[in-house]
């Protein structure tokens, strides 16, 4: 089995399993709950502190002047930071982790459709591959979508 094929599932556990503390952080479900935005100030430095650890272990692939690369970089970090703002607002606003999480993660479409579009990955793909990416991200959001009605 490829690595990466471990790291997609090890992401989609730690990720789903943090809607939980999330929510019961920000949800509203005291008069204490925290502000999403204290709420993301501390995510931000806790990603900040796991990032340099992991720095520090693979020294070797570090490039601070891959300046084209940063740039992509800063726009899906503003990205995902925009992103994390409305899961935060939305369970602020009462959202029920069991459906919101499905609901939100119908960006699987939007990362299947634009890695097919602009990163050109269809290219490397037979047409069964593709039929089975599409079918399986219309999958996704059809499950997000029957959640959420």
């Amino acid at each position: 089995m490829p690595a990466w094929i471990l790291f997609g599932l090890g992401a989609a556990l730690m990720l789903g399993a943090a809607n939980i503390p999330q929510k019961l952080a920000i949800g509203g479900i005291s008069t204490y709950s925290l502000s999403p935005f204290a709420y993301g100030i501390l995510s931000g430095v806790v990603i900040i502190l796991i990032n340099l650890a992991m720095l520090l272990y693979y020294k070797d692939n570090f490039q601070f002047f891959a300046k084209k690369e940063w740039s992509f970089a800063l726009l899906a970090a503003v990205l995902f930071a925009l992103g994390s703002v409305c899961i935060a607002l939305g369970y602020r606003k009462g959202a029920n982790a069991s459906t919101f999480v499905a609901l939100f993660n119908t960006n699987t479409l939007v990362a299947t459709v634009l890695g097919l579009v602009l990163l050109k990955e269809f290219t490397s793909l037979t047409t069964i591959g593709i039929i089975k990416i599409i079918i399986g991200a219309i999958l996704v959001v059809a499950g997000g979508v029957m959640v959420t009605i």
